[in-house]
């Protein structure tokens, strides 16, 4: 008896509504924005930071794999880095000279007779071992700043494993940098930044 009086007074049964207002709605959008706002940055820095590090990453895996390619088959490897081109080549020294001639001792300048040829890349069949980070969409618009390897910016691995010069491969993308360090003795690739 009571509910029906109340329900006389309400005018009505008093219905549960399901859903959002119209207004509800746009306030929750507001917010939304508001916060993909302020997250944006972060994001962006943090894209940047990968980039960075992936070239850092393909600079030293370069100059790695350099090192152990001349080690393992006794030739010479130069890794080139052109800052203007913002790329990397490997290479290695391949004899183009007749060293076997038939004389019992030869020049020195017969026996290095010979040049630096485009070596394959480890893991892109067919492919020769240059990377052009404008190519890379995970690379693309990190910009070499500067290599420097004793007065140039290439690095040749001997037989053993040793650089011609230690030296620096300097990366920047935004406010950020990161550099890759080869040290002149052991050859030791190091990344930081």
């Amino acid at each position: 008896m009571v509910k029906f009086q109340m329900d006389k007074i309400t005018g009505g049964s008093r219905g549960v509504q399901k859903g959002f207002t119209f207004i509800e709605i746009v306030i929750i959008l507001l917010v939304m924005g508001i916060m993909a706002t302020m997250a944006l940055p972060s994001l962006q820095s943090g894209l940047e930071t990968s980039k960075l590090s992936a070239a850092a990453g393909e600079i030293a895996a370069a100059l790695e794999y350099a090192q152990l390619a001349a080690m393992t088959t006794g030739q010479q490897v130069r890794v080139t880095v052109d800052t203007g081109a913002d790329s990397l080549l490997v290479e290695r020294f391949t004899i183009t000279g007749n060293i076997m001639a038939g004389a019992a001792q030869l020049p020195q300048a017969d026996i290095e007779t010979g040049g630096f040829t485009n070596m394959a890349h480890p893991t892109r069949r067919g492919e020769d071992y240059r990377i052009v980070f404008a190519d890379e969409d995970r690379l693309n618009g990190v910009d070499i700043a500067a290599a420097v390897f004793g007065g140039g910016g290439s690095i040749t691995f001997d037989p053993v494993g040793t650089p011609s010069d230690g030296g620096t491969v300097t990366l920047s993308l935004g406010g950020g940098t990161a550099t890759v360090t080869v040290d002149s003795l052991t050859g030791r690739v190091t990344t930081s930044g």
